[in-house]
């Protein structure tokens, strides 16, 4: 039995503990490595997800772990506009040719995540006590992980959860500060800190909106924060107006910007305006 994993997409908060598991369950890991270039109309994000999912169906896994980022809430609204947020299963099905067949996991762990673990055992072996076996091996791991660190800037960055938690974009978006002569400050708090956070803006349903949201209100009220830097991974709407109209109200300078495109006249114009402040 081969089962393909994902690296990205949250991955940094449950994968660590899934690996473990099929393993304990005699399962093989695949993970897709650099995948193909497909060149698909989606954001970066998605294009990188797809190139995995395309080198995980053509190494022949018999089934795709996949995260369910919003632990099953279900809006029209924010994000929810976004298939790929709300649920990455039914996106593949409707957008990717003949995926694997999926295992959907919570994206997040604490121990209802057991419940889930020994279905997904159940299927894989057969064997109950097999399953039981690596239950006790892994329960150790269901510690969500420290939020990573962050150096101490005046730019604070938000972005959505899957986005902030890649250290390959930490350290694209710390370069770019850099160029500009400005120090980056990522949110330090764990999600359901962020996420208290942003109920106090305005309320949405999704747990990554209301995540997003509570990045920039924490990082509007912090001292040593004196703009912000507002990113996306596409610049249709709605999450883009909704940062704006986030940002709007705790009045501090803040720029928007799209992954992908070009940052470095923006960039210059907040230091600029940081330093005229």
């Amino acid at each position: 039995m081969r089962v393909g994993v994902l690296e990205g997409f949250l991955s940094r908060r449950y994968l660590a503990f899934w690996e473990a598991y099929l393993k304990a369950l005699g399962v093989e890991v695949v993970r897709a490595g650099v995948g193909p270039d497909l060149r698909q109309p989606y954001c970066l994000p998605v294009q990188g997800l797809l190139a995995q999912v395309a080198a995980l169906k053509a190494q022949g896994v018999d089934y795709l772990l996949l995260p369910d980022p919003q632990g099953g809430v279900e809006s029209e609204r924010g994000g929810g506009g976004c298939p790929w947020l709300v649920d990455l299963e039914a996106a593949l099905l409707r957008y990717f040719p003949a995926p694997p067949p999926a295992l959907k996991v919570p994206a997040e762990l604490s121990e209802r995540v057991l419940g889930r673990a020994a279905e997904v055992g159940h299927l894989l072996t057969q064997n109950p006590m097999l399953v039981g076996r690596a239950l006790d091996r892994v329960r150790g791991l269901l510690k969500p992980p420290p939020p990573l660190k962050t150096p101490q800037g005046s730019v604070g960055v938000a972005a959505q959860p899957y986005l902030l938690e890649d250290e390959g974009f930490r350290e694209g978006v710390a370069e770019a500060l850099a160029r500009v002569g400005l120090l980056p400050h990522f949110p330090d708090l764990p999600p359901e800190r962020l996420r208290e956070e942003g109920e106090r803006l305005f309320p949405l349903d999704l747990p990554t909106d209301r995540e997003l949201l509570g990045m920039v209100h924490y990082l509007g009220r912090l001292g040593r924060v004196r703009g912000l830097l507002l990113v996306v991974s596409y610049a249709c709407p709605p999450i883009p107006g909704l940062l704006q109209k986030a940002a709007r109200r705790l009045h501090k300078p803040y720029r928007l910007l799209t992954l992908g495109e070009a940052w470095e006249a923006p960039l210059r114009s907040l230091k600029e305006e940081l330093e005229g402040a």
